[in-house]
Order: structure tokens, then C-alpha cells, then sequence
């Protein structure tokens, strides 16, 4: 599963319908989710018998980042999308997402633990809760993979201690960040190949949901009000950089209840 979001710096919220307008901001992949998509890459170059699905629930602009990683050696790209899936929060999401997977034959997915735009690590949890499978979340490096006996040791990185985990298959591993995994460069031969073969767009009609599962009528989290602390202008203080300027801040600190003497 991967997530294209939205560049961070070009957020706007829509205050009347409290959702945040995704239309006009840039989007770029999710890095935890581009790190599961390396992994899965570099299981197939192991095992090139591997079949990688890239499965994203996203508007149609992100379909050259789709196509893309086709180009970077996935299988098979699938688009859910449709204008009903407007506002979904993450438990209409996560009904969608396994909704189309419950239709797959797989041994794993995989995805991000969190994402850039709202980063509850929700999505991953509830798919696996849907599907009913085992969640192996904040997975720093898949160890060893078995699907003939149908087993997976992950390590999980838990902040202060690594734990070491065997899980049965199929199973959801949700990945952390990983910056040395990154994914392969498209080859020169590869950059203008046509893979719309290889890129399926499917919408609410080819889902079968009902309509009232998608967008914010499906979505269980409701906001009511947004609040903003309003800011106030200060004067600034403008010191020397020498002893009697330290001073004074260190003075100003103080006042401020910053500093204890």
C-alpha cells in the first residue's frame, strides 16, 4: 500500500467543510511508504518469481507516481479513486484499501507505519484488522522470509531496544523510515516506456462498496470546530553580541520564568 501526500508547505483547510483541499497541492510519496515499496523491490531482485501490486487510494494526479514505479520494476500499479472518497478519514480508508485487497492472493503487505499529512499509524492496523491478519508495525528491516512454510522475521524498532519478531503469513508489515533504502533509479530505456498495461484505475462502481462507507459520510471522525490561538505582534529586543548583551538576556530569560537563579 503507498500513499501519495500532499506536499506539507502547500496545505490549505477549508473551514466550511473542515477538510483540508487537496487539489491544488503538490504531491510526493509518502517516505515510509517509498521505503516498504524498496523492500518489496529488493525481495523480487532476490527472488525475481516475486509479483509486487502497488495499491494507492489517491486522486488521479497521482497516477505519473504510479507509472513511475512501474517503471522501476512493480508489477502492477492499482488506483482507487473516485471524487466519493473526498474527506475519508482513516477508517473509510482503511474499508477501501482492504475491500480491494480481500479480492488479492498475496503473502504480504506492505506499507508505512505512518504518513507525512496526519501520521496517526492508523491505516495499516485497521487493514490488517479488516482482513484479519497479523500487524507487525514500525518493522526497521525484514530478516528472513519463508512463504512455503509461511513465516517472516521482522525486527521492530521500539525507540530504546530493537525486538526481534517471527510472524505467520500473510501478514501487513508497516515499515519505518529508512533512509538508505531507497528506491532504484529509472533506467534511461525506462523513462518514456508506456506501462498503461501495467496501471489499473478502479472507482466506486468496480468496488461494490456501499456509498455510504466512503468520504465523510463513511469517515467516524467528525471535526466540529476549529480554533486558532490568535498571534500576538511583539517588539523585538535587539542586544549586542558582547557580556552586557548576554546579560540582558539571560536578565529577559529570567523574567519570563525561563531561567531559575
Amino acid at each position: 500500500m503507498l500513499k501519495p501526500v500532499l506536499d506539507v508547505g502547500e496545505l490549505r483547510y477549508n473551514r466550511d467543510r473542515n477538510v483540508l483541499e487537496r487539489d491544488r497541492a503538490r504531491l510526493v510519496l509518502n517516505p515510509e511508504d517509498a521505503t516498504a515499496v524498496a523492500m518489496a523491490l529488493e525481495l523480487k531482485r532476490a527472488d525475481p518469481a516475486t509479483t509486487i501490486e502497488v495499491v494507492s487510494m489517491a486522486p488521479r494526479r497521482a497516477m505519473p507516481h504510479l507509472e513511475d514505479l512501474v517503471r522501476r520494476g512493480v508489477d502492477q500499479a492499482t488506483l482507487l479513486t473516485d471524487r466519493r472518497h473526498a474527506g475519508s478519514d482513516t477508517w473509510a480508508t482503511s474499508r477501501v484499501l482492504a475491500h480491494h485487497l480481500a479480492t488479492r492472493d498475496f503473502d504480504l503487505v506492505l506499507c508505512g507505519t505512518h504518513t507525512l499529512d496526519s501520521g496517526t499509524g492508523q491505516v495499516p492496523a485497521q487493514v490488517a484488522e479488516a482482513l484479519d491478519l497479523p500487524l507487525m508495525a514500525g518493522v526497521a528491516e525484514l530478516v528472513d522470509l519463508n512463504t512455503e512454510e509461511g513465516w517472516a522475521v521482522v525486527d521492530v524498532d521500539a525507540e530504546d531496544v530493537v525486538l526481534r519478531f517471527r510472524v505467520g503469513l500473510p501478514a501487513v508489515l508497516a515499515f519505518r523510515y529508512a533512509p538508505s533504502r531507497t528506491l532504484p533509479p529509472i533506467g534511461y530505456g525506462d523513462l518514456t516506456r508506456d506501462v498503461a498495461g501495467q496501471v489499473a484505475v478502479l472507482g466506486f462502481d468496480a468496488l461494490g462498496m456501499d456509498e455510504s462507507e466512503l468520504g465523510l459520510r463513511g469517515s467516524l471522525t467528525q471535526v466540529r470546530r476549529i480554533e486558532t490561538d490568535a498571534l500576538e505582534a511583539k517588539d523585538p529586543i535587539r542586544v549586542r553580541a558582547d557580556r552586557e548583551g548576554i546579560d540582558e538576556v539571560f536578565r529577559t530569560l529570567a523574567e519570563k520564568g525561563f531561567l531559575c537563579r
